[in-house]
């Protein structure tokens, strides 16, 4: 901020002391005028004194009797302005002392010849006195000697001022112009230093919430002491806690792993052997429990099993063994895992396979294929029919100039409640169901279509979910026929 104030200042300075210059130029041209005009009156006061007292010694008029004492008193006046006019300039102060001394004589000597009217009998004793006459003249003649010198400066400078004035004009334009173009330049460059050092900085911040995404470790806190230093280290921060937040949940799991997952195996166990009368036989109603029990426990081995394969996906632990195979394995293998629950509701499953090959983890897409049946048949009706079918697609290529990509399509159509729109994306989410009451009515953990959707995009597809024209819903999944 110093920098640009800095320069307004020196700028505002600059034009101050060039509009002082042009303003003390005019001054001065004004000055020259008051001085010429005032020298002039003074010849021409004294010029009129001197015509009142010689008209009035020879024609005793009144009138030039009562001018007489006027344009003495105005002699006195021009005198006294000249003296506050030139007052600083010594050269001039000294020819104006003369000037005083010229006037004060011609007045005397003005004085004279205005009383000697009273003392001369006859008109022509006063035209005899011709050497009085003579003086006046000479007086009027040294005055405008005195004064000469002083209009001859003044005028020089009149003759100057002009020019001198249209110079301090050019250089305040000049100098506005420059200063304005100083100011855009300034201006821009500032504005460009400021934006690449905001740019710079909130590229580190982008970059930093990719690093997030990646888990990879970020860019140190961004220097300053602005907002966006402070939004950075408060990003930091909220990383930190992430961080511990990850660390704590790594923990948890662990725990879920250990801790859990081999005492509940040993319960179901139990429980198993006790619903199988091997510890003898129950009531009726105990072994309904007991079942009860078993599946309950069932169903939560199942969700630590699938937290973990969550987790083994998410932090890379998991890898895929890739290998060609026919999509009608896969998807032979998982219709022939739910037989007997698709007989149960009496649901048939049909399936239109086209004679393609991907290559791919056969296990993975299989667990894939299995996922989508078995919530296809948990939400169909009694007697319904799920439809499977498969086959090669192109899309559009990501880039222009590449070719399209082929990919092995392979979707499950039920004719059930359907998902609705404003869930098709949501349920892939971590324990996301379409209803709060699928997990205890269908015993769905909401883990399921999200391990889904991390298989398939291991695999470099994508996956999900469109209304069916006939109700219900079509689940689709995409992947490369070859892995890229």
């Amino acid at each position: 901020m110093s920098i640009p104030l800095v320069f307004e200042i020196l700028f505002v300075w600059v034009l101050t002391s060039l509009n002082s210059q042009l303003e003390a130029e005019m001054r001065r041209e004004a000055h020259a005028k008051d001085v010429v005009r005032t020298v002039f009156k003074l010849q021409r006061d004294l010029l009129d004194c001197a015509t009142a007292a010689a008209a009035f010694s020879l024609t005793n008029d009144v009138y030039s009797d009562e001018r007489f004492p006027l344009t003495r008193r105005w002699i006195k006046q021009d005198l006294e302005q000249l003296d506050i006019l030139i007052g600083n300039n010594p050269e001039q102060t000294r020819k104006l002392k003369y000037a005083h001394v010229v006037a004060e004589r011609g007045l005397k000597l003005f004085d004279d010849l205005k009383s000697r009217r009273a003392e001369a009998a006859t008109l022509d004793s006063l035209i005899g006195t011709g050497t009085t006459y003579g003086r006046v003249r000479s007086l009027v003649g040294q005055m405008g000697g005195a004064t000469r010198d002083i209009i001859e400066e003044e005028e020089r400078i009149l003759a100057q001022s002009p020019g001198m004035q249209s110079q301090h004009r050019e250089m305040l334009q000049n100098a506005l112009i420059v200063g304005v173009g100083l100011n855009v330049v300034v201006a821009v460059m500032l504005a460009m230093f400021f934006s690449k050092g905001i740019t710079k900085r909130l590229e580190i911040m982008s970059e930093n919430s990719s690093r997030v995404a990646k888990g990879e470790p970020l860019h140190p806190p961004v220097e300053g002491s602005d907002e966006i230093a402070q939004l950075d280290q408060t990003f930091h921060r909220m990383v930190d806690d992430l961080n511990q937040a990850e660390i704590k949940r790594q923990q948890l799991l662990q725990t879920v792993s250990h801790d859990l997952r081999s005492p509940l195996s040993s319960v179901r166990g139990i429980l198993t052997l006790l619903s199988a009368g091997a510890m003898g036989p129950l009531p009726e109603k105990a072994l309904g429990k007991v079942k009860i029990a078993e599946s309950d426990v069932e169903r939560l081995i199942k969700l630590i099993t699938d937290l973990l394969d969550l987790e083994k996906i998410a932090e890379g632990k998991s890898q895929l063994e890739v290998a060609p195979v026919q999509v009608k394995r896969l998807v032979e293998r998982a219709a022939n895992s739910l037989v007997s629950l698709a007989e149960e509701k009496g649901i048939n499953i049909s399936r239109t396979i086209d004679p393609v090959q991907v290559l791919a983890d056969e296990d993975r897409l299989v667990q894939v294929i299995v996922n989508l049946l078995s919530n296809a048949i948990k939400f169909s009706p009694d007697g319904g029919e799920i439809e499977v079918e498969a086959a090669m697609v192109e899309t559009v290529a990501s880039t222009a100039g590449s070719p399209p990509k082929q990919m092995i399509e392979i979707t499950v159509a039920d004719h059930g409640r359907g998902v609705p729109e404003d869930l098709q994306e949501k349920i892939f989410e971590r324990f996301e169901q379409v209803k709060k009451t699928d997990a205890t009515e269908s015993g769905g953990s909401g883990l399921g279509l999200a391990i889904c959707k991390s298989i398939v995009e291991l695999h470099g597809g994508s996956i999900g979910v469109r209304q069916n024209q006939g109700g219900g819903s079509i689940f689709w999944l995409r992947i490369p026929q070859g892995r890229s």
